[in-house]
């Protein structure tokens, strides 16, 4: 199980729209990618497929742009990952494997125990948990050289 590239984007575009965007205001997409040094092209495709989820609502036009479909603490990370990934199995790859190697059989629980970790975090971690941790390092001093 890995986060792609591509889910990262999705993640990173969302924790900005949650502290950017309001009722009133729709952030365009090239802010967004500039922010978040995101290929705005890229950007526009995983907006369409967060769209499409119903995880972002899109306007049109000279005040047009993107926000949140829901409010940030309804939308979890495990559900824009999927959206993106699919979903999150370190075994999804072991099916062909089944019932040809008894290490095989052996390591499938262990990775499905892995699964169930992974969703339980993902699925309990808000966009709104991000944003509230994001505004909390705001101001931070950054010593990293």
């Amino acid at each position: 199980m890995k986060l792609s590239q591509k889910a990262d984007y999705a993640l990173r575009a969302m924790l900005d729209l949650a502290m950017n965007a309001s009722a009133d205001k729709a952030v365009k997409s090239s802010d967004i990618a500039r922010r978040e040094a995101i290929p705005e092209k890229y950007l526009q495709l995983i907006l369409v497929e967060l769209r499409k989820a119903g995880l972002v609502r899109s306007q049109r036009g000279a005040a047009g742009g993107h926000r949140l479909a829901r409010p940030a603490s309804d939308i979890t990370l495990g559900e824009v990952w999927r959206v993106i990934d699919g979903p999150l199995s370190p075994a999804a790859g072991l099916e062909h494997a089944r019932g040809r190697s008894l290490g095989v059989s052996c390591f499938q629980s262990v990775w499905e125990e892995v699964e169930r970790s992974v969703n339980r975090v993902v699925d309990h971690v808000s966009v709104e948990d991000l944003r509230r941790k994001a505004e909390a390092r705001r101001g931070v001093p950054d010593y990293n050289i």
